[in-house]
């Protein structure tokens, strides 16, 4: 046992007697920072208007006080506030992008590298690949050389090609 442990559980021998060697609460005597009833009701008024802890700190920080999220949150826990809003949209419906016509918009990828183990050499390739979002046509390439204009331009041109 360390000299510092033995003497604080002697002191709270020879102060509360067989009483003071029970385990002492850690929780502080005084708290120090305390919110008041306004700038509580602000909170509350903020969250009602369907804010969350972030846009509310925000929004108080423009007012001038100045307070952590997780104190936010702690208050709106104590008021039982914090799911108060579930979505409305019972079923609903995945639908996917895509656009009304052929060629409005191509999404284009550069995959890689992917390492390919071939005769004790370590080589790879890069893939390149380009898909229109309305007829779903596909095209793509692969290169062993880090991507360049040019590769990128020779699967823009088969794209162009298989259309």
């Amino acid at each position: 046992m360390s000299r510092k442990t033995y003497y604080k559980w002697k002191n709270r021998y020879d102060n509360s007697g067989i009483d003071g060697l029970h385990d002492l609460s850690r929780v502080p005597h005084t708290i120090e920072y305390t919110v008041d009833m306004a700038t509580e009701e602000t909170i509350l008024d903020l969250r009602l208007k369907r804010f969350g802890c972030n846009r509310i700190r925000f929004r108080l920080k423009r007012l001038g006080v100045y307070l952590s999220s997780r104190t936010i949150y702690k208050i709106l826990k104590r008021h039982y506030l914090l799911n108060i809003f579930r979505c409305k949209i019972k079923n609903r419906k995945y639908r996917r992008f895509a656009m009304k016509h052929p060629n409005d918009m191509v999404q284009m990828d550069i995959l890689g590298p992917f390492y390919i183990h071939q005769s004790g050499a370590r080589n790879y390739i890069i893939i390149i690949w380009i898909v229109d979002e309305c007829s779903r046509k596909v095209a793509s390439k692969y290169s062993e050389r880090k991507s360049r204009s040019i590769d990128v331009l020779d699967v823009l041109e088969e794209w162009i090609m298989v259309g």
